[in-house]
């Protein structure tokens, strides 16, 4: 009976154990995760936070998963080493535990940039934000008079604002850059979200950072590289995430920043896998390797893993940066590049809080943006996807609202066809 391994217990590994299992109905299937509970949505921790969903309704996939799939998950279990010669893993209270196969799953972890006086061991009132279980700390530790800080106005910040809204006296999001989520937009339209969130008395120091924590095992107040002092008695470090490659750095397997695999999701140490947040992997756009920290590409590199694992040999899907977001109602989807740096023609339509940014070079649509205006969001997609040439097109995409029929009569068809399977 072959024998599977999975470390991680996320979008990558859950999908993974699932194809392996349905093709193949008689291996052992084994997943170790460090965290407390069984897989989970973890775009949903800011909607428990909120009290938006209640915590049954939070699971990716529920007990009666593994039950019926017949797959053993050790919880609340850290992996200390993986054993390539013996091909077995050491966990944290010493047991050996063997496979045939390995799949490294293990995600990313939150970056904690060097904070003067900051100490998460002695410090009971700073936080991440990025598990379910620190959802659940901090949803402990919060009352109506607390005074919320939070490092870093990206996504995970944000969505940390926005699930403590009603429930803190103040919020205040700092970040280095001079508008929010830099990695992703542009300032015309991190300016849009930015107005949007500030209307619920959320504030924001941009272009300034923490440089230091005040008080002892509680934070009391921080201190801004501006020179402001800011009293809080809860702080959100939430500046980032990087890929957790130190199992696999110390095993000898190839790192670069994330893990370094092939179109097959295969490691450079035969037998061993890797996909998701710790993997870095080729870009559709550019063709270089880099790291994505998303989830639908962690799903899709997870479900390849297993397939290849059970020797069915698939080529992993080119990645392509993805964002689809709300914050307080306004939705944002952004795909693709979307800096003006690499732009032949930048075209934007912006209504109040509505705007679609096309990204467009040499005649083809690599990123856009749209803010409250998400209906077209899988064509425009599509074009990214297949690199269409936006000349062979029924109609000019900037001139007006685009349609499925702005594809060609035959182009119509066949993407129908390959939709349906191609009967």
């Amino acid at each position: 009976m072959k024998r599977y391994l999975i470390i991680g217990n996320s979008a990558a590994g859950v999908n993974a154990a699932a194809t392996i299992r349905a093709n193949d109905k008689t291996c052992s299937i084994k997943i170790i995760s460090s965290e407390t509970f069984n897989s989970y949505g973890r775009p949903l921790i800011s909607y428990y936070l909120n009290g938006k969903i209640k915590p049954e309704n939070i699971y990716y996939r529920d007990e009666n998963f593994y039950k019926s799939s017949n797959i053993e998950v050790l919880l609340n279990t850290k992996v200390e080493k993986i054993d390539t010669i013996k091909k077995e893993i050491i966990v944290d209270l010493g047991e050996k535990i063997g496979y045939d196969k390995l799949l490294i799953a293990t995600g990313s972890n939150p970056f904690i940039p060097p904070i003067k006086n900051l100490n998460f061991n002695r410090q009971k009132n700073v936080f991440t934000f990025l598990t379910y279980n620190d959802s659940i700390k901090l949803k402990e530790k919060i009352t109506k008079n607390s005074k919320v800080v939070i490092a870093g106005a990206g996504l995970i910040g944000l969505k940390a604002a926005e699930g403590l809204f009603g429930q803190v006296a103040s919020i205040t999001v700092i970040d280095l850059a001079d508008r929010v989520m830099a990695s992703v937009l542009d300032k015309s339209e991190a300016d849009i979200i930015q107005a949007h969130i500030e209307q619920r008395f959320i504030s924001f120091k941009l272009q300034t950072s923490i440089c230091e924590v005040q008080g002892g095992s509680n934070v009391s107040g921080v201190s801004l590289s501006n020179g402001e002092t800011l009293k809080c008695d809860i702080l959100i470090i939430a500046v980032g995430v990087r890929p957790n490659i130190a199992l696999a750095k110390e095993a000898g397997i190839k790192t670069l920043k994330g893990i370094v695999v092939d179109e097959y999701m295969q490691t450079s140490i035969k037998d061993i896998y890797a996909a998701g947040d710790c993997v870095e992997f080729s870009d559709l756009l550019s063709d270089e390797s880099k790291v994505f920290a998303l989830w639908s590409n962690a799903s899709s590199q997870g479900e390849v893993a297993g397939l290849n694992m059970t020797k069915i040999k698939t080529k992993a899907p080119k990645a392509l940066a993805m964002n689809s977001i709300s914050f307080f109602g306004l939705q944002l989807i952004s795909a693709g590049i979307i800096s003006n740096s690499k732009s032949g023609n930048n075209f934007i339509c912006s209504v109040k809080n509505k705007l679609r940014k096309l990204n467009i070079f040499n005649d083809n649509l690599i990123g856009f943006v749209l803010i409250n205006d998400n209906q077209r969001a899988g064509i425009y997609t599509s074009l990214i996807s297949d690199k269409t040439k936006l000349s062979t097109l029924s109609y000019d995409i900037t001139s007006r609202d685009i349609g499925f029929n702005v594809y060609s009569k035959d182009e119509r068809t066949r993407k129908i066809w390959d939709y349906k399977g191609g009967y």
